[in-house]
């Protein structure tokens, strides 16, 4: 009986983090409250600032050392939801829709600030080189950011469900996972009111309310009623949600491309301590290089063997955490440069 070859499914697997976008001009996630503080409706803010005086008494607008990360306040802000009823016997000055109102509107600020981004972010020069490596690689890229710069570039607006690795094969042309989530990403229960032009189905689902559709053009919706349209995002917090059942084909797709690479790259993804999902997918993909996939039915395919794994990132501690997931029998090399000096430098 002939042994079984071993099988990849991309030889090339890029994973992008916010150190990637934070070359284009986009905020990183630790001063990503200071920096839209500005943009928030001026409502909206004075109601924000109440519900940061209760969990950080010390927060002052003036200093902003006293700002809160933003990861830390959504989680903050989630637990106050789900104790709201147990912690009291009757709503204060504050109410359940005060709270889901602020988180709202804070998440749909940040959102269409990205988009604002976009197009200035588009024609950085080290860009172009990154996106031509990844085409000529057909390499699959695993990216956290929500931004839109690779989805354009890397496909020319031709987006389909192949294009986000949710069909049922990843086939062979660049793939771009996005576990997540996508600032044009919708599901079907928020656009009753959207015209279908310039957009398409990403995603099926056996209700119509939780298919997934994503817009072909790098803008937010727009509404003429005042209405307002978050993207399907994971919002950056300790107890991130993943019930639309669009993520577990995304991450169920993101593991069979990590387990398999010759070469995996981290571009300014700094695997953060408190992403226990995250952590939990490279620590699968890393332990099927070495022992092989779980196969459907039973057993595994044959191993692929270990990754060259290369971590961008000027951040040490980023590296050591990197490493730490890929375990003393997959080698790693670390480069302490930012993506944009690294891209140069590899034109």
């Amino acid at each position: 009986m002939k042994s079984e070859k071993p099988h990849r499914i991309r030889d090339t697997v890029y994973v992008v983090g916010a150190g990637f976008s934070a070359g284009l001009g986009y905020p990183l996630t630790k001063s990503l409250l200071i920096d839209v503080w500005e943009r928030l409706p001026v409502d909206s803010r004075e109601q924000l600032k109440l519900i940061i005086e209760f969990h950080h008494p010390a927060f002052n607008l003036t200093r902003k050392t006293t700002f809160p990360d933003i990861e830390q306040l959504l989680t903050e802000m989630a637990v106050n939801l789900q104790l709201f009823d147990a912690s009291r016997p009757t709503e204060g000055r504050f109410t359940k829709q005060d709270l889901e109102e602020s988180r709202e509107i804070l998440l749909f600020t940040i959102a269409s600030w990205f988009h604002d981004i976009y197009g200035p972010a588009s024609e950085t020069d080290w860009l172009s080189g990154v996106v031509a490596r990844l085409r000529r690689e057909k390499a699959a890229v695993v990216s956290f950011n929500w931004d839109l710069i690779l989805d354009q570039l890397l496909f020319n607006g031709q987006l389909d469900s192949e294009s986000y690795g949710l069909s049922p094969t990843l086939g062979n042309a660049p793939v771009l996972l996005k576990p997540h989530g996508s600032l044009n990403w919708y599901e079907g229960d928020q656009l009753q009111h959207v015209t279908d032009v310039k957009r398409i189905e990403i995603f099926r689902h056996k209700k119509p309310a939780n298919c997934v559709h994503a817009f072909l053009l790098p803008r937010s919706v727009k509404s003429k009623t005042g209405r307002r349209y978050t993207p399907l995002i994971i919002p950056p917090t300790y107890l991130k949600d993943f019930k639309p059942s669009v993520f577990k084909r995304l991450w169920q797709n993101c593991t069979a491309v990590l387990s398999t690479p010759k070469r995996l790259v981290f571009l300014g993804y700094s695997l953060p301590a408190a992403d226990l999902h995250a952590q939990f997918i490279f620590r699968c993909g890393f332990h099927n290089q070495l022992n092989g996939r779980l196969k459907k039915h039973g057993g595994r395919y044959a191993a692929t063997g270990a990754a060259e794994v290369i971590i961008v990132n000027p951040d040490q501690d980023a590296a050591r955490r990197i490493e730490s997931a890929a375990g003393p029998n997959i080698p790693s090399t670390w480069i302490p440069k930012r993506v944009q000096d690294w891209a140069e430098l590899n034109q």
